[in-house]
């Protein structure tokens, strides 16, 4: 992704309302971190991102309606899960800010950046211990046949 379009992101996201999500105990996903929404329509150059995000994935065969930012601040993580929410098919995530323990997204044990992958692709972020890490999510639903 673009540097400019990541420094545009975060600067925009910082005038944005974030919700807090503290399940650290729940038996199918711990987790604990803050996030906001992005609607694409706050997005001046959404049409290229979402083009850039397509290229990324090599498939358009889903819709893209909004995208999520994610925070991670000290201690904060997410547990081992799979994204099988609603008709979610595919999720990409690009780092904007990375923390300074260098956490990073974790799938097959691999740290990535940024990442496509589809619903059964199991995927986790360490806690953070120092600093803030940010990142854009974008879950793509499955398209519905209007036959």
């Amino acid at each position: 992704m673009k540097q400019e379009w990541k420094d545009w992101i975060l600067n925009y996201s910082e005038n944005k309302t974030w919700e807090r999500i503290d399940d650290q105990t729940h038996p199918l996903l711990q987790r604990k971190y803050s996030f906001c929404t992005l609607l694409r329509d706050e997005i001046p150059f959404d049409a290229e991102l979402d083009e850039y995000i397509k290229k990324f994935i090599g498939d358009d065969d889903y819709l893209n309606t909004r995208y999520i930012l994610i925070k991670y601040e000290k201690g904060d993580f997410i547990g081992e899960h799979c994204d099988k929410y609603k008709s979610n098919v595919v999720t990409y995530v690009c780092e904007l800010k990375p923390s300074n323990c260098n956490s990073k997204l974790i799938i097959d044990g691999v740290p990535y950046d940024e990442a496509s992958y589809d619903n059964t692709v199991s995927h986790r972020v360490d806690e953070i211990k120092d600093g803030t890490r940010i990142s854009l999510t974008m879950f793509g639903s499955k398209k519905t046949s209007l036959l």
